[in-house]
């Protein structure tokens, strides 16, 4: 058995070798020690850049399809799970270092969106930049137009399982999002929030609770 995997490493050896200088030649950056896994999909690669010791999982696509220089940008050591979909959307998605996108997750930047550093996103969240005017009857929703808004997420925060971000939300620093929750306002620093809509519920250090995001 030994044997075996011995060879199949040999094998295999010179074909991810191959990859990784097709992908430098081809993305907008790749960094030393990045893993792009067989079956994922980097498309419109000379706007996405990687850092060092990024990791994409099998299956996991990212999406660049914008007009900015850089659609996709993904910090030192953050990784992106399998089938998580990272799309620009004709805005851009910034990443920081040591960062984890789960599984499933969903991230639209077509209003921006910036993740900072150590940011923990759980399997299948979304976040959401983009949303569509309504204000019309006699005409379909599809054909009013559309709005964005940015999301920023700051470092060491945590979004829970089934969590969704929608446009126009800042995550503080150290901040934690519960499984499940929608969040629609601001999530004011080291509080933690739950619920649909979302609610802080407590707080992880002696910051002031913010009385109108408890109570509205």
């Amino acid at each position: 058995m030994k044997a075996i995997k011995s060879l199949l490493k040999l094998v295999r050896a010179p074909s991810l070798l191959l990859r990784r200088s097709w992908l430098r030649l081809r993305l907008g950056r790749f960094g030393d020690d990045t893993l792009v896994e067989a079956g994922s999909r980097l498309q419109y690669p000379e706007r996405i850049q990687l850092g060092n010791g990024v990791r994409v999982a099998s299956q996991a696509v990212l999406r660049a399809n914008t007009e900015q220089t850089t659609g996709i940008r993904i910090g030192d050591h953050s990784t992106i799970h399998e089938s998580a979909l990272i799309a620009a959307n004709l805005g851009q998605v910034s990443i920081g270092k040591h960062s984890w996108i789960g599984p499933f997750c969903l991230i639209y930047g077509n209003g921006e969106v910036s993740i900072g550093d150590n940011v923990l996103v759980a399997a299948h969240s979304s976040i959401n930049t983009v949303s569509h005017h309504f204000d019309r009857c006699d005409i379909p929703m599809n054909d009013q137009g559309i709005y964005c808004d940015p999301v920023t997420i700051e470092d060491d925060a945590w979004i829970g399982m089934n969590a969704v971000i929608l446009q126009g939300v800042k995550i503080g620093q150290g901040a934690i999002v519960g499984a499940g929750a929608v969040v629609t306002r601001d999530v004011p620093a080291w509080n933690i929030v739950m619920g649909v809509p979302a609610r802080i519920v407590s707080q992880r250090s002696n910051a002031p609770l913010v009385e109108d995001a408890v109570h509205a």
